[in-house]
């Protein structure tokens, strides 16, 4: 008996064709994407695969407009300037491009005069980016008063035209101006309006999320809330093995061992100084990676080893003569000022905090520091002790922005100083003034 054999027929299911694929959507992402330092698995994150960006950067896959929108998001871009090609809008994409680029790699200066020439040309969302591209540069280059003035414009902006996201992004930019003019408090609200954003999932953004846990650490430690800033950092710990953007691991390095130096852990202090010097050296960051040898060299000298605490300070020292950093240079001859005075090279350490605190380029922090070790050497000499008491106060009113924490720290400096010098009941009225300022920051 003849067995029955079924036959299938395929059915072929025929499509027009949707035409040529248009390469210049992917052209521009992968433009904005490097110019922004991201790797295509950065820019895929969780909603995409890292090969989807690789075939839409290469034009050999369309892109729907949902998953525009979240690349143009992650981008900080609107959707039509990724998907819409146009001579003169693109001449001016570039320029944005080209500053965010010299931004990110340390060259606020070079941003402000590329800008100039496109100011009056630049609308819209444009516009928003324009203003916030050049409130950050103007932060960085220490005219942050200025800075915030554009940050705030772009803020209104970029809330007229409903980015959201990007309204969350410059909210951080305003605190991170903030802290460069010692102005805390609006800072801290203004990261924490973004920390709320994130926990909301307003938007999500690993990197940003990993910058402003490190950031209200680096704030919560400097009011002395060691609390909040170990919430933070254990947070932060745990987000950095999703990251892959070294700077910004490097930065949350940095802050972890300020907060461990700040609870008298010099141990971890110098574990993470040297694990944020790591990730600069890979980033080839090179102020970054003085500064972290001048953290070292803090933290050796606290450990009282001074042979160490002098190699990484010569470290520190050349790379900000080799690329001529005055900022770094400063720091660093604060640094080996507290290392004279730990040594009791008090004439040795006079002359340097002098010398940091009169650098240029000294940030206001630096020269607090330096005016309080000055006042710190100067009472170990026999210097009088009016000139002592008008040393210190100086050191006080400079450290008045500094937290409470460190103005702590210099009165009980103080006390000792007025107790060495026999002092008693001076020096117990500073005791005093150290123990309430110190009761005022754990509130």
């Amino acid at each position: 008996m003849a067995r029955a054999t079924a036959t299938r027929t395929r059915r072929i299911v025929r499509q027009r064709a949707k035409g040529p694929i248009d390469r210049g959507p992917g052209d521009r992402v992968r433009a904005l994407r490097s110019a922004r330092g991201l790797t295509q698995a950065d820019l895929a994150g969780n909603e995409f695969s890292k090969g989807f960006i690789s075939l839409l950067e290469t034009g050999r896959t369309r892109v729907s407009l949902r998953a525009a929108e979240i690349i143009a998001s992650k981008l900080g871009v609107g959707v039509a300037e990724l998907l819409t090609p146009g001579s003169s809008n693109e001449e001016l994409e570039l320029i944005l491009v080209r500053g965010e680029s010299e931004l990110r790699a340390g060259n606020a200066e070079r941003v402000l005069p590329l800008l100039e020439p496109i100011e009056r040309r630049v609308t819209g969302i444009q516009r928003a980016r324009l203003l916030r591209l050049r409130g950050r540069a103007l932060a960085r280059a220490q005219r942050s008063r200025q800075g915030l003035q554009d940050l705030d414009e772009a803020i209104r902006l970029f809330g007229a035209a409903k980015q959201r996201d990007q309204v969350i992004r410059t909210l951080f930019d305003l605190a991170v101006a903030h802290v460069r003019l010692e102005e805390r408090s609006e800072a801290l609200h203004y990261a924490l309006e973004v920390e709320r954003a994130l926990v909301a999932r307003e938007i999500v953004d690993r990197t940003l999320e990993l910058q402003v846990l490190t950031f209200l650490a680096g704030i919560f430690t400097t009011v002395g809330d060691f609390g909040s800033a170990d919430a933070r950092a254990e947070r932060a710990k745990a987000l950095a093995e999703e990251v892959t953007d070294l700077r910004t691991v490097a930065a949350m390095y940095e802050t972890l061992a300020r907060t461990r130096e700040e609870q008298g852990d010099l141990e971890s202090a110098l574990a993470y100084a040297q694990r944020a010097l790591a990730a600069h050296e890979q980033a080839a960051n090179f102020e970054a990676v003085g500064s972290s040898w001048n953290t070292i060299g803090w933290v050796y000298v606290q450990r009282r080893q001074f042979a160490r605490a002098a190699e990484a300070l010569d470290r520190a020292a050349r790379i900000a003569t080799d690329h001529n950093i005055g900022r770094l240079a400063a720091y660093v001859t604060q640094t080996r000022a507290e290392l004279a005075l730990a040594q009791g090279l008090h004439d040795q350490a006079l002359k340097l905090a002098d010398e940091s605190a009169s650098h240029p380029e000294a940030s206001p922090r630096c020269r607090a520091l330096s005016l309080l070790v000055r006042a710190r050497a100067l009472a170990a000499t026999d210097a009088a002790d009016l000139e002592v008491e008008r040393s210190f106060q100086g050191a006080f009113e400079a450290l008045k922005n500094q937290g409470r924490k460190q103005l702590a720290r210099a009165h009980e400096y103080y006390s000792e100083a007025l107790s060495a010098r026999g002092r008693e009941h001076d020096a117990l009225a500073a005791a005093r003034r150290a123990l309430e300022l110190g009761r005022a920051t754990a509130l």
